[in-house]
């Protein structure tokens, strides 16, 4: 087992993920892009909570200034940062950044009041739909297209067992509790990776609470109305589910016996070493996973399975929906930087160059449909190979703020056996009582 021996720039964050971003006449467009942004002394800001596409946004960033001449510079949230808290304390400052990369429920709680409208934008065409709607408006350009659920090493799973692995076979608890017996058997002690990051647990584990009550927004919104009104999650078929999985998920976790002294830069070096076989994570951990040296196996995804019905949906496709949002600040950005976010934006969606970066420089899957661009990396690809079978579905809860970091910390007490299932029920309870 290999042990990381120094610091990897590895950052986090993650919801959730995370479309497809049509040619129009791009060299039109590209001399739009120019001609618009030409304002050589316009510099801007854009605060980056997705961590782990920081360096393909300055690249973008400084593609983007040899071609128009406007600066850009990429401010990135802190590690266990939630956005929420950066883009406050950022307005409580007096300097907000000019474009904001922000989960959905931060720009509906704050768009009104802070950010540009953006309905009368081009782009919205483009967008399938998948705008987030505030009060008849739209406040946010919807970044990316991710999808999250159990990462698999095809490789490290068919060199262990000495067979081939179909991971379709994988549609229920019974047949994943079975792969790992399998595994296990064959000498790999602990067959998955669970990270102990409050995200990954209080926002893209617990969630599927939520959002498999029908697989859609609205199905989750309801069952949340229910939390807020009093009703107990310990007395929901999905919690139960979900506890049975997680508990499965805790006692094979390569982690043990401290889990919560993992970290997320040794985490996908497991997973690429072929230590364990899985890990549960998004799209978006492709380039953990590359950087920890594992770009030569086969990946993908499993669902999050929830029971023993393989006709659930929940057992046979992958959570995906649009994730990050980013708005343009109204509040102290100039009427030129404001143009210049807007043109910067126009650019991911229509500018041929500025279409294939945020595929290639950020390992995105984009939402505009006029992107031509598909993804290089494998579980890009999986989520778009799924969305082409009607193999995802789209639900994607809006939580508060601090649902991540709260009832994250109670997750981890729950996978470090600090807490019981009947604690972590009330703790959520809790959390949702206070909501009203």
């Amino acid at each position: 087992m290999r042990k990381i021996k120094k610091a990897v720039s590895v950052l986090l964050v993650g919801t959730m993920i995370a479309s497809s971003l049509v040619g129009c006449s791009n060299k039109k467009s590209t001399s739009d892009s120019k001609d618009s942004s030409s304002k050589k002394s316009v510099e801007i800001t854009m605060l980056n909570s997705k961590g782990e596409i920081q360096e393909g946004l300055e690249a973008i960033a400084e593609k983007y200034k040899e071609k128009t001449g406007v600066s850009i510079e990429v401010i990135a949230c802190g590690a266990g940062e939630s956005p929420f808290q950066k883009i406050s304390t950022m307005y409580s400052a007096g300097n907000p950044p000019t474009l904001a990369i922000l989960d959905t429920t931060d720009v509906k709680a704050i768009a009104e009041e802070k950010a540009t409208d953006l309905s009368s934008e081009k782009w919205v065409q483009e967008m399938n739909g998948m705008t987030t709607d505030v009060n008849g408006k739209i406040y946010s350009f919807p970044l990316c297209i991710e999808g999250r659920g159990i990462i698999y090493n095809k490789t490290a799973i068919e060199k262990t067992l000495g067979k081939d692995f179909d991971p379709s076979t994988i549609n229920s608890y019974d047949s994943l509790k079975a792969i790992f017996d399998k595994l296990k058997a064959k000498g790999m002690k602990y067959p998955i990776v669970i990270s102990k990051e409050d995200w990954s647990l209080g926002a893209h584990q617990l969630q599927y609470v939520y959002e498999t009550q029908t697989g859609d927004n609205a199905g989750a919104q309801a069952y949340i109305d229910k939390l807020k009104a009093g009703e107990s999650i310990a007395d929901n078929k999905r919690f139960d589910e979900f506890i049975k999985t997680f508990d499965l998920l805790k006692e094979n976790n390569i982690n043990n016996p401290d889990p919560l002294a993992a970290t997320y830069e040794q985490d996908p070096i497991f997973l690429a070493d072929g230590d364990a076989a899985f890990w549960f994570n998004g799209s978006w951990a492709w380039p953990n996973i590359k950087e920890a040296g594992g770009d030569k196996n086969e990946y993908g995804f499993i669902p999050y399975v929830l029971g023993n019905d393989t006709s659930d949906f929940a057992n046979t496709k992958i959570q995906a929906s649009p994730s990050k949002q980013v708005m343009i600040d109204k509040e102290k950005a100039t009427p030129e930087q404001v143009q210049a976010a807007k043109d910067f934006l126009n650019y991911l969606v229509y500018d041929e160059q500025g279409q294939k970066a945020l595929v290639d420089d950020c390992s995105i899957i984009p939402v505009a449909k006029n992107n031509p661009n598909a993804p290089s990396d494998p579980l890009g690809k999986s989520i778009k190979d799924a969305m082409g079978k009607d193999g995802i579905f789209t639900a994607s809860a809006i939580v508060p703020g601090d649902h991540w970091s709260v009832l994250g910390a109670e997750m981890q007490k729950y996978l470090a056996g600090q807490s019981t299932k009947e604690e972590l029920a009330k703790a959520i309870d809790s959390y949702w009582a206070a909501q009203k």
